[in-house]
């Protein structure tokens, strides 16, 4: 009888052989449905997968699209500046050549007398210059007639005038020596580049027909096109010295990093692959498990290697087809609910995605990294089914290829100190090493991404929130004093307490700068090919003479450098970023002792990390005038008539930046010392303070107490008053949202971990399953096997656990040694809450993966289940 089956069971595999080409797809539909939880198993996987790469991909070039619109919001539209004279002949040549999108011309015309007040440029202009600098008219219209003008909010607020068109403006004019009233037309939408560095501007009508010199003419082309190339064809045709050219390099390199593929989404995509391939063979191997003997037999009655692994390719193809429509949607929509917070890891600064972008080169990364898994795992699939000679396959005999292979661990010693059934255990585990290395690594795997993840993400927040509190937006609302006045101009002590007790005010933070000259010797200069940089460029050559000069007959040098006095408050701030020495705040409110910032660009020859040679305990001489001077003879060092006070500092600290400072004179170009207030208040005599940093409480209304502040500033000739606060809050936000972030994207990566895992052990589990009920059948309890088998999963995730820790220790020092160069004084932390939960996780996983199989053994009957797998 059974001769008689074993016939017509090869008769019919035969059969089905010869229909096999004809009938593939209902063979694979038939396998699909009969190991349907199989075959959700591996679709959850690519979904997961495809979802991930699809929806991280989404993010980034959303993420750059929006950066480009950033770019342009901060530095304007125009893709170039050409500084030349400019008349209709010239305007008509460059609206003539093609791609040309957009033509802005302004030219200067005259400045406000400097009283103290403010500084005020008035320039004439066509429309299309306010939209290439990204504004426009957001009350009233664009000035036509001669006598119409048109500015920006934030200075009409700081003039004390009502931003109303209509309004009559009287300005007292420096270089015609006259006065001149305009009536204000137009309300324009403040610029954030002038905006944030003070610089005042008002606009007044220009006609394209006249001719201007020195008209700053701005270009906006087609995207689509070579930018650069356009760029040049213009500067030819009109014959443009490459010095008056002046491209917005900020906008161009914003536009090429969006054309670029992102290196951290290929990172990802990387990862989420290889995690796919090793979930999709983990879940294959154990379907191709049970149904094993049907291969051996189509081998057996003459099935052909093409066939076999045709079969085995087109029913994961198949799978992939279902499934990757669903993953692209699913990452579309996890795409669209992170773009609030995800936005600043694919660029340099904070971005908001607002528009989603559907890119196909992301689509077909996801369709292409899943296709080379499934190429991956068929072949390696054919090569464990080829391996085995018919007779294994037909009975499903797995041992023959592993049961004379060395273990990995020798565990007879183990007989004499272990019970019976875990010394059994411990046989099973290090038996076959590819069983033992596939479960560990799926265990190891995801806790180590979540571990470096956990670790980058800290990282990440720490530079974020250090970033943005050097940064100018570090306060809700920041009062600066012109440049240009004398430097005892200020606001007073009193003023200040004043703001101090307004409702709604946390805390306020002062600063006193003062402009000095530091004495170098020629050993102090570290890197002479900076300083040479920038005494060649435009700002430091013409306005300051240089920002390094040698002293005539002298071996000293004179570096020009900005010196500032901090309260108490920014002192105990600054100890954040400390690099080297300590900030003792008591010490520095009595002797003088310094802390300086020293720059460390990257484009010289690398001779040392900073442009200077100073340490901790130097002495560093620092000189500057007594009458507060900064006009143009002091830049320049050609006071010599002027007294001056020399100071000698000891270097206390160096830190890696200054919580706030002044863009003006020599700004972070230079060596910036800072002092404490008291110091500085001794040894200058200025008592009042240029720059005021306020924090409001939350909940209060930012307007309301905007208004009292520059009311109480406006006493003080020369202030301006920044409201901030929208822009903070922005960036306090980025460092929690992308922890989130971050951590969703380790989430589904452990959610396709999670599943290899159960997979492999159940692979390694049910390929034993007729070991386990020969055990069985000779006495064993339930509840002993139970444990037997549990125990075997809890040893798994001890060994995951132990090189977890190993692997994410060695993964945590190799991202600290890359990262650390480009952060802001970072630090190397171990979280063990991090280690703890990743040791219980694994034990919890290795545990719940062998119970769950533990019950489905104990489901099958001994007898069939030691002849056969079911």
């Amino acid at each position: 009888m059974a001769h008689f089956i074993t016939f017509y069971a090869l008769s019919e595999a035969k059969g089905m052989i010869i229909k096999m080409n004809k009938y593939l797809f209902e063979v694979i539909s038939a396998y699909i449905k009969k190991y349907r939880s199989r075959s959700l198993a591996i679709c959850l996987g690519i979904i997961l997968c495809t979802a991930l790469i699809v929806g991280v991909g989404t993010l980034a070039d959303s993420a750059k699209h929006a950066n480009v619109t950033k770019t342009k919001y901060e530095s304007g539209i125009y893709h170039v500046r050409y500084n030349i004279d400019i008349d209709e002949s010239k305007l008509k040549m460059i609206k003539n050549e093609p791609n040309v999108e957009k033509i802005g011309i302004s030219s200067y015309y005259d400045s406000t007398v400097p009283d103290g007040r403010i500084i005020l440029n008035i320039i004439k202009a066509n429309k299309d210059y306010v939209q290439l600098t990204n504004s426009k008219v957001i009350k009233g219209r664009f000035p036509v007639k001669d006598d119409e003008i048109a500015i920006e909010e934030w200075v009409l607020k700081n003039m004390g005038v009502n931003p109303e068109p209509g309004t009559k403006i009287n300005f007292n004019l420096y270089g015609k020596k006259t006065n001149e009233t305009y009536i204000l037309t137009g309300i324009l939408q403040d610029r954030p580049r002038l905006k944030s560095s003070g610089q005042m501007e008002a606009i007044l009508n220009l006609n394209e027909n006249d001719s201007y010199k020195d008209a700053q003419v701005y270009v906006e082309f087609d995207e689509n096109t070579d930018i650069n190339k356009d760029i040049q064809n213009i500067a030819e045709d009109l014959k443009i010295d490459n010095k008056y050219v002046r491209k917005n390099n900020m906008l161009l390199e914003s536009l090429g990093s969006s054309k670029k593929i992102d290196p951290t989404f290929l990172l990802i995509s990387l990862i989420a692959g290889v995690v796919s391939l090793i979930v999709i063979l983990g879940i294959f191997n154990i379907s191709i498990l049970q149904r094993l003997s049907e291969y051996g037999i189509m081998r057996a009655v003459g099935a052909g290697s093409l066939q076999i692994l045709m079969l085995l390719f087109y029913e994961l193809l198949t799978l992939l087809l279902i499934s990757t429509p669903i993953g692209i949607v699913g990452g579309l929509t996890g795409a669209k609910f992170l773009s609030s917070i995800a936005g600043n890891l694919f660029t340099e600064g904070k971005v908001d995605i607002k528009n989603i972008v559907l890119s196909p080169r992301v689509f077909l990364m996801s369709i292409i990294i899943n296709l080379i898994s499934i190429i991956i795992v068929t072949l390696v699939t054919y090569r464990s089914i080829k391996r085995l000679t018919l007779i294994d396959s037909i009975r499903k005999n797995l041992n023959t290829d592993i049961k004379y292979k060395k273990v990995l661990i020798k565990t007879d010693f183990l007989y004499r100190i272990l019970p019976f059934s875990k010394y059994i255990s411990f046989r099973n585990i290090f038996r076959n090493k590819k069983s033992f290395y596939m479960i560990i690594l799926s265990m190891c795997l995801g806790s180590t991404i979540f571990i470096i993840s956990n670790f980058y993400a800290e990282l990440t927040a720490a530079q974020i929130n250090k970033e943005a509190e050097t940064s100018k937006i570090n306060t809700d609302y920041k009062i600066e004093i012109i440049p240009g006045t004398n430097l005892s101009v200020g606001i007073p002590f009193e003023d200040i307490q004043e703001i101090k007790n307004l409702e709604g005010i946390e805390e306020v933070k002062t600063i006193q700068p003062i402009y000095g000259r530091m004495k170098l010797k020629k050993e102090n200069i570290a890197e002479p090919l900076y300083f040479e940089q920038i005494n060649d460029s435009p700002y430091f050559k013409e306005v300051l003479n240089g920002l390094l000069v040698k002293e005539p007959n002298s071996d000293e040098y004179i570096l020009k450098n900005d010196i500032y006095g901090y309260d108490d408050k920014l002192l105990k701030e600054m100890k954040k970023y400390v690099k080297k020495g300590q900030i003792d705040i008591e010490k520095m409110k009595k002797e003088k002792i310094a802390i300086i910032a020293i720059p460390h660009p990257m484009n010289t020859k690398h001779l040392s990390p900073d442009v200077v040679n100073l340490k901790v305990g130097d002495k560093i001489t620092e000189s500057f005038r007594k009458d507060g001077d900064t006009g143009e003879e002091f830049f320049r060092m050609e006071d010599a008539n002027a007294q001056f006070k020399e100071e000698e500092f000891t270097v206390g600290a160096i830190v890696e930046k200054l919580i706030d400072s002044s863009d003006y004179y020599a700004g972070n170009n230079s060596v910036q010392v800072v002092i404490s207030n008291d110091i500085l208040q001794k040894i200058s005599g200025f008592k009042n303070y240029r720059l005021i940093d306020i924090n409001v409480k939350p909940g209060y209304n930012s307007e309301k107490l905007y208004n009292q502040i520059l009311k109480i500033a406006k006493r003080t000739q020369g202030a301006t008053v920044l409201n901030l606060s929208n822009e903070k809050q922005k960036i306090k936000a980025f460092a929690t949202n992308q922890l989130i972030f971050i951590n969703t994207i380790v989430i589904v990566l452990f959610a396709i971990s999670f599943l290899n895992i159960i997979n492999n052990v159940s692979y390694s589990l049910i390929s034993r399953v007729n070991e386990f009920d020969m055990i069985r059948a000779v006495g064993i309890t339930n509840k002993e096997f139970r444990k037997m088998i549990t125990f075997e999963g809890m040893t798994y995730g001890i060994f995951s656990s132990t090189l977890s820790v190993i692997f994410g220790l060695t993964g945590q020092v190799i991202l600290f040694k890359y990262l650390g160069p480009i952060l802001i004084t970072p630090k190397f932390t171990i979280d063990w809450k991090i280690y703890l939960f990743i040791v219980i996780i694994n034990i919890l996983l290795g545990f719940s993966a062998t119970f769950i199989v533990s019950k489905r053994v104990k489901r099958m009957s001994i007898v069939e289940s030691i002849s056969t797998i079911n």
